[in-house]
């Protein structure tokens, strides 16, 4: 049965190891073996809205249970530090990009189905979504104080690079959700 003070006390011990994110998702691939035990042992998070509800934060680790709802969509950012996402309900739909000047240029997609695990590396800019019918839910742990750092995002409108900001990066997730399901409604029927 997954035990989240141990799983977080395990990661606390691995984040001052040589090899720390590769021993994180270890330890998440684990947990991620019955992602129903793992569910009942996170806090719930309310219904409707993406939630990032901090578990533990310090200088070296933070650890977040993140929910995000049906068509929940992101603009593109940065963590500035190894994450590991490891997904226990629903599926998260990643796109990942590289700065090309001065603009992004998407590399690849994954997604990353319940009972699953990805490592990113702390140069990953990526941008999230949910594009099931369902909540996604998952467990995230960053090398780092990761509500602490600078970090950076990129305006989805001009793909201007700019500091990460909550409030803003809340809206421009929340416009482009409206606007991809404004489109998928303005679509002709086959």
């Amino acid at each position: 049965m997954f035990n989240l003070e141990a799983f977080i006390e395990d990661c606390r011990c691995l984040v001052g190891e040589p090899h720390a994110a590769r021993g994180v998702l270890d330890r998440m691939r684990e947990a991620l073996a019955d992602p129903d035990a793992l569910a009942r042992a996170v806090p719930s998070l309310p219904p409707g809205g993406t939630f990032d509800a901090p578990l533990f934060r310090s200088p070296e680790l933070t650890v977040l249970n993140v929910m995000l709802r049906p068509g929940a969509l992101s603009g593109p950012h940065d963590h500035r530090m190894w994450a590991v996402i490891g997904i226990y309900a629903g599926a998260e739909c990643n796109t990942f990009y590289r700065r090309d000047d001065e603009r992004l240029v998407e590399t690849n997609r994954r997604t990353v189905h319940a009972g699953e695990a990805v490592l990113l590396g702390e140069d990953v800019i990526h941008a999230i979504e949910n594009s099931g019918e369902t909540p996604t839910f998952g467990l995230h742990v960053y090398g780092g104080d990761l509500l602490g750092t600078e970090r950076r995002m990129w305006d989805p409108k001009t793909g201007r690079e700019t500091a990460y900001d909550i409030p803003q990066f809340v809206d421009w997730s929340r416009e482009l959700a409206e606007a991809r399901k404004a489109g998928a409604r303005d679509a002709p029927a086959r």
